[in-house]
């Protein structure tokens, strides 16, 4: 049961992921954390999300702008160590319903129309790095402070899904050395991810096959009430 549960689970959230080029874990953990450890679960969402990204990248590479995304790149990357120190000693009850309240408030807002100038985006980018990177190596929400951010900026559909899926993708790299450092990821655990990759496939391919028919107003629409509900999913996850 466990484990068709689990596969549905990986399903769902890898057809978001394929659709708007984020959510995957973010809507994935708070329910894979009623059947295991979140500390399991976050490095098999760190291995698969792998797969997910680089589909989604290969899909939207030609949209990529590498330059306008460095920044991120770099401080994501610099604070992945601190986050997966944070999953080894942290509360996380307590982190999954701070991130949940901070992506649900964030999505309303921008869902209200408010913005706010950012004239120097890549100076900007360095603390939305960070803190994106900080809470991959504690949870694998790298996604909600580049979200929020990319939708601020008024960033286009194909760039807004190449630049994530390529952000996520270099993230998700860097911090598989870091799990296993951290004694979170194990060759058994590896090992074990791949009886849930099937799952993966059929739903990033079907998501990506959706994307190219929403239009882009509808897309930043859905991907914003998306966030707001993944938020309201992490919070109910650490009551």
């Amino acid at each position: 049961m466990n484990t068709a549960l689990s596969l549905a689970i990986l399903f769902a959230g890898a057809f978001l992921q394929g659709l708007t080029g984020f959510g995957y874990s973010l809507f994935s953990l708070p329910l894979l954390a009623f059947l295991m450890p979140v500390s399991s679960a976050v490095p098999l969402l760190c291995l698969t999300s792998i797969f997910l990204n680089l589909s989604v990248f290969l899909k939207a590479r030609k949209s990529l702008d590498l330059k306008r995304i460095l920044p991120l790149l770099i401080s994501g990357a610099a604070a992945i160590p601190a986050g997966v120190w944070l999953l080894q000693t942290a509360n996380e009850s307590a982190l999954k319903i701070i991130v949940g309240v901070i992506v649900t408030l964030s999505s309303i807002i921008y869902l209200s129309g408010f913005r706010v100038t950012v004239r120097r985006e890549k100076l900007a980018m360095i603390p939305v790095g960070f803190l994106s990177g900080l809470l991959n190596g504690a949870t694998t929400f790298s996604g909600p402070p580049v979200i929020l951010f990319f939708a601020n900026q008024r960033v286009a559909k194909h760039q807004f899904r190449a630049g994530l899926a390529t952000y996520f993708l270099l993230l998700n790299i860097i911090a598989v050395p870091a799990f296993i450092a951290g004694g979170l990821l194990t060759g058994a655990g590896a090992l074990k991810t791949l009886y849930l990759f099937p799952a993966v496939v059929l739903g990033v391919l079907l998501g990506i096959q959706m994307a190219d028919v929403v239009s882009e107003d509808r897309f930043r629409f859905v991907a914003l009430i998306a966030l707001g509900i993944l938020g309201v999913f992490s919070v109910i996850s650490g009551l």
